[in-house]
């Protein structure tokens, strides 16, 4: 407020709050300096979307609170320009630049997009990188292809299945909420006539199991698309699936 009426700029005031308080770091400092809270930062970026002709993402302040405290969660590249955009600040100022590959207001937002190429190469810099039209599909495919094979199911096809999931998991910030949700409905309905497996073959529970957590994915990926009732389905689902085949780990992150 005092820099605010000295007619100081929001860096300058970014500047003062951050050398007054060691613990905040640049990103918190600017929205402090804005006199922002995190849900008005939020409403600023899904406002951008909509400008953009684009369906707001799935920033919520929890997401946003994570950027601020922890050293090991950064937005990735797209939310960086729309935390610029917001902020009227550059990655450097926000102290986010090690993590933008383009300079700024030139980053192409990819969001809500049907050919979305995923954020990060890895260490494979000179390969090509994994699209969200060509790889999520090939996951599914192949677990199509094992089910063509033995449509009863098998020990490999709960394996792959948690294979899937556990691509789904660690991509899941990579590709635009709509597609993904589809995709992993998709391998859902899959499974779904396999679950007709005795109870007591060695891999009936576990795709179950991983039904459960396809459905839990589903849960989040609604939630993140503004689908509340869609998204307590889908968790409750998770959850009963998790207390049937006894995985306690599962039934509590529902």
């Amino acid at each position: 407020m005092r820099g605010q009426r000295l007619q100081h700029d929001t860096a300058h005031i970014a500047s003062t709050i951050q050398n007054t308080l060691g613990e905040v770091n640049a990103l918190e400092a600017w929205r402090f300096a804005l006199g922002w809270s995190r849900a008005q930062t939020v409403a600023q970026i899904a406002g951008l979307y909509l400008a953009d002709g684009l369906r707001p993402p799935g920033l919520s302040e929890p997401m946003l609170c994570r950027w601020e405290h922890d050293a090991a969660e950064r937005p990735g590249p797209e939310y960086t320009v729309m935390l610029c955009r917001a902020y009227g600040a550059s990655p450097e100022q926000l102290g986010l630049a090690p993590h933008t590959n383009a300079p700024f207001g030139q980053a192409v937002i990819r969001y809500g997009q049907p050919e979305t190429t995923a954020y990060s190469k890895g260490s494979w810099e000179g390969m090509e990188p994994m699209t969200t039209a060509a790889g999520l599909p090939a996951v599914r495919e192949s677990l199509h292809l094992t089910l063509l094979a033995d449509p009863q199911g098998s020990v490999g096809t709960a394996e792959l299945a948690e294979a899937a999931v556990e691509h789904y998991a660690l991509n899941y910030s990579k590709h635009p909420p709509q597609i993904l949700f589809d995709e992993v409905r998709r391998v859902r309905q899959l499974l779904t006539p396999v679950l007709q497996a005795g109870p007591g073959t060695s891999y009936g529970v576990d795709l179950q199991r991983q039904v459960g957590w396809l459905s839990a994915l589903l849960g989040n990926l609604a939630f993140h698309l503004d689908d509340l009732t869609g998204a307590r389905t889908h968790l409750s689902a998770a959850a009963a699936w998790g207390e049937r085949t006894g995985d306690v780990r599962l039934a509590a992150w529902a």
